[in-house]
């Protein structure tokens, strides 16, 4: 062997350990920033979770929420589906984005191409680094026309497609450096209903009761009427099981009724052991370490109270759900009572993935400091509207919800005042007690100032004087 090429060999091997250093150096790391899940079901109302109604079979969900901080009184932008769903992904109220009643056509400003696309929850985690993945229930088109990297809508009213891919996601990212955000969309426990017999057997005859508020029919009040203003419609989709259908609406007799209920949970605990499996998955791969879940659903559902199915009016059963967070940085076993709204997810992700602040419009306000310390002061007034499904801007129903009293605007400007604290079924309308005077005026001025900085009409011009 000559002495040149023994350089020549020499000079090579320096040459490849070199830039094997630099490449080394140069190699991303292992990001610390956590991925971020949600879990967004469908039509699950606040007491359709084990832990808030012990006769709702739902383990794993009840021990997921154990095991980090349980929000009990939140509350959505807008109980219908696409009007919530597009304030999910924009921290918007519906007035804001546009999108009322189901009118998703009306979210082409927030898709590709167009300015207001930017402000998208997927696209803004995009420029912070994250890949973004939706499976599930859109309402809105599709995902990748939002934001999202990967996006998919199995068809399916038992979601078992929509959690196998999930998991395939899942495993895809166990050995990948880069965070990613996934919006998990179920369809459960939204109506046609179709529990296997395994689920209804979690619930044999007797063990399931009527609520409190329970009605045949609704009563003839405006804050009942679920379609545009002055229709008095009430609305309900039929479901099939093998107890038969549901009738389109009221009247609807106990054992009917009861049905329902039955159904209902027993697709909610299907749903419950979906997410177990999608959960124990995640602990698995070990991305669960350095994971952050919140579990909430995109509006409530009236199970015969007051009279009612289906959504759509401002009832705690309409615009309450459950939700909590879990996972990495979240000490277990907390609770807070504070008010939340469901627009507070869109800041508290952002913060969470480190990036750019949402634009001054949004109106959600970051669950972080209440992650950290369940007391910490949050909201003192939430709210939230509704309009029917062929509604328009600037009608339907209002309501304002502060620690004890619920003020609601009717679609005929009706004004209902409940007790939240002794009337939480919401039977007495105390608007004309001269002795609330003071509380209703107060939460008048509040609704009032929210309805104009959402752009929404003035509010009524006959209660203006007592407004101001």
């Amino acid at each position: 062997m000559t002495i040149g090429f023994c350089r020549f060999v020499l000079i090579h091997f320096l040459t490849f350990v070199g830039c094997s250093l630099v490449w080394a150096e140069s190699a991303p790391k292992r990001n610390d920033r956590p991925n971020i899940i949600v879990i967004f079901t469908d039509d699950q109302t606040h007491g359709a979770i084990g832990y808030n109604h012990p006769i709702v079979k739902t383990p794993h969900l009840d021990a997921l929420a154990a095991s980090g901080m349980t929000f009990q009184r939140a509350y959505v932008a807008s109980p219908i589906c696409a009007a919530s769903r597009a304030s999910m992904m924009t921290g918007l109220f519906p007035q804001q984005h546009g999108v009322v009643a189901l009118k998703h056509t009306a979210f082409s400003p927030y898709c590709v191409g167009a300015e207001s696309a930017t402000q998208t929850l997927p696209n803004r985690l995009k420029k912070a680094g994250y890949l973004t993945a939706f499976y599930g229930k859109s309402h809105l088109g599709d995902p990748k026309a939002y934001g999202f990297d990967i996006g998919d809508r199995p068809r399916g009213h038992n979601d078992v497609k929509l959690f196998e891919q999930a998991s395939a996601f899942i495993k895809s990212r166990k050995d990948h450096d880069q965070p990613f955000f996934l919006w998990l969309a179920p369809r459960q426990p939204h109506v046609p209903l179709l529990p296997r017999q395994k689920w209804l057997d979690l619930y044999p005859p007797g063990s399931i009761q009527l609520t409190k508020n329970f009605r045949v029919q609704p009563t003839d009040e405006s804050l009942n009427n679920q379609g545009t203003p002055g229709q008095k419609r009430y609305l309900d989709s039929n479901y099939r099981n093998n107890v038969g259908r549901l009738p389109a609406g009221p009247p609807r007799d106990e054992k009917t009724m009861l049905a329902f209920m039955k159904a209902y949970y027993a697709v909610v605990s299907h749903l419950d052991d979906q997410i177990g499996e999608f959960t124990a998955l995640l602990r698995e791969t070990g991305l669960m370490e350095n994971t952050v879940v919140f579990f909430l659903s995109d509006n409530g559902y009236h199970l015969g109270s007051h009279g009612l199915g289906n959504k759509i009016t401002m009832h705690e059963e309409s615009v309450r759900v459950p939700m909590f967070a879990y996972g990495a940085g979240i000490a277990p076993g907390k609770t807070t009572r504070a008010l939340v709204s469901a627009l507070d997810v869109y800041p508290t992700v952002l913060e969470l993935a480190g990036a750019p602040k949402p634009p001054e419009s949004a109106m959600g306000k970051s669950l972080l400091p209440l992650l950290k310390n369940p007391r910490v002061p949050h909201r003192d007034t939430v709210f939230c509207e509704i309009v029917g499904p062929d509604g328009e801007l600037g009608q339907g129903h209002r309501m304002a919800r502060s620690d004890r009293w619920k003020l609601i605007l009717s679609d005929l400007d009706e004004e209902f005042l409940f007790d939240q604290q002794n009337d939480p079924f919401e039977l007495n309308n105390r608007a004309a007690d001269p002795e609330l005077a003071p509380v209703l005026n107060k939460l008048r001025g509040k609704l009032s100032q929210w309805m104009k900085e959402i752009g929404d009409r003035p509010y009524p011009p006959a209660m203006k004087e007592e407004v101001q």
